[in-house]
């Protein structure tokens, strides 16, 4: 996993994605350190540690803003060759060899479009930020590639 956030953080000090992708922090910081028990309408112990994560400022909401930013930190992840472009193989290799193979190469642009449109309908109050319980049914930003069709 600290590869995977140094991997992160050399992108952003790059301006591989610009400042829509956020340095990862030097130091690890636990994210249900301080708001555990406020998380519970998140869903299971993974949700809960995925909204803790993608809620940067720890306010018991994740924005349009962070959650566009953890969702880059994760394409720029799955993007091996740093083209800008989910390849199948990309997201094949990702996924493994059982999971269902994307039907096409998913650009940044149609990614950033998607991500958009799953915000939206789990953002129910129309506030502009999921809270723990809106965060429950929304697509989690490494699970978009395989929602696109």
């Amino acid at each position: 996993m600290m590869r995977k956030l140094k991997m992160c953080s050399l992108l952003a000090a790059a301006g591989l994605y610009g400042a829509a992708v956020q340095a990862a922090p030097d130091t690890y910081v636990d994210p249900l350190a301080n708001n555990g028990a406020a998380l519970a309408p998140a869903g299971d112990a993974l949700s809960q540690l995925a909204f803790a994560y993608a809620d940067r400022n720890a306010d018991l909401y994740v924005s349009w803003e962070e959650y566009r930013n953890r969702a880059m930190r994760l394409f720029a992840n799955i993007d091996t060759n740093g083209d800008g472009i989910l390849e199948i193989s990309e997201v094949q290799a990702l996924a493994g060899p059982d999971s269902k193979p994307i039907p096409q190469n998913i650009g940044i642009a149609e990614f950033n479009s998607v991500l958009n449109v799953y915000f939206s309908a789990a953002d129910k109050d129309k506030d502009g930020a999921l809270s723990p319980a809106e965060w429950r049914n929304v697509v989690r930003p490494g699970n978009i590639a395989n929602q696109m069709h």
